[in-house]
């Protein structure tokens, strides 16, 4: 087994873009997803392999920051690489996203957690029966990713519920499908005038099928928004005790 840098080459096809012939920022994240379950499995730890040892690996968080958003007929080439196993808690994972010239369009970092299948809960990513290679010191982004507060001024934008085509085979809402929901939080002068420069994504409390969320907008800052997807049956007896699905920052141009 070699320790070299997974990479994938991509282009971006009619079905991938939004009405703008941008790439949808949901088929972003499924390319980063593709690109890390091949790194997974070139590297040893491959999903089906893990679960049969009764393990699997969830995302808790991920930011990209673009630089261009990659646009109708664009290649693009998706390098990811585990750089971390942060206090033996989470595996820190980054992402690198350039254009056929070698331009850098997309950076990107994410979090994830070793699930025990038969518990249920978080162990130590030191406990896999596959160790993950590690590239220490080889940063996308640096920062660390926090739990984001509520804002001021919240309001319901519009519900969603998941659906029979939001599942993945975890059998709960893929996290990609949480960007579209957040997407679709936002005006056509957000998108497509102002852009979106970033995005964080924090996943609390998986979506099961059937759930009702609530996407709560706060009040926007000079740069960003925050958007809260709240489970709507708590939402009706307890804003202040509901559960919190995922938590999203988005950032914007000038």
């Amino acid at each position: 087994m070699d320790n070299e840098i997974t990479s994938m080459d991509f282009s971006v096809r009619f079905s991938d873009c939004n009405e703008y012939s941008r790439l949808k920022l949901s088929r972003l994240f499924q390319f980063m997803e593709e690109a890390a379950i091949i790194d997974a499995e070139r590297n040893g730890y491959g999903l089906w392999d893990l679960m049969k040892a009764g393990y699997t690996y969830v995302i808790t968080r991920m930011k990209i920051r673009l630089n261009h958003t990659p646009l109708l007929g664009e290649n693009l080439n998706v390098c990811t690489w585990t750089k971390e196993l942060f206090k033996d808690k989470v595996a820190l994972k980054d992402f690198s996203i350039q254009d056929s010239q070698g331009h850098q369009l997309v950076e990107g970092t994410s979090s994830w957690l070793l699930v025990n299948l038969a518990t249920g809960k978080s162990e130590a990513p030191s406990n896999s029966p596959f160790p993950i290679p590690l590239h220490p010191g080889k940063n996308a982004m640096p920062e660390m990713l926090d739990i984001l507060p509520p804002g001021e001024s919240p309001r319901v934008v519009y519900q969603e519920q998941a659906r029979n085509s939001d599942m993945d085979v975890n059998h709960h809402v893929n996290h990609c499908r949480y960007v579209d929901w957040v997407v679709d939080c936002l005006s056509r002068e957000e998108r497509k005038d102002r852009g979106i420069r970033s995005l964080q994504l924090n996943y609390i409390h998986q979506v099961a099928l059937g759930e009702k969320v609530d996407m709560v907008r706060f009040k926007d800052s000079t740069h960003h928004t925050v958007i809260f997807g709240m489970n709507a049956e708590d939402m009706k007896k307890d804003p202040f005790t509901a559960r919190c699905h995922f938590q999203a920052r988005v950032g914007f141009g000038e």
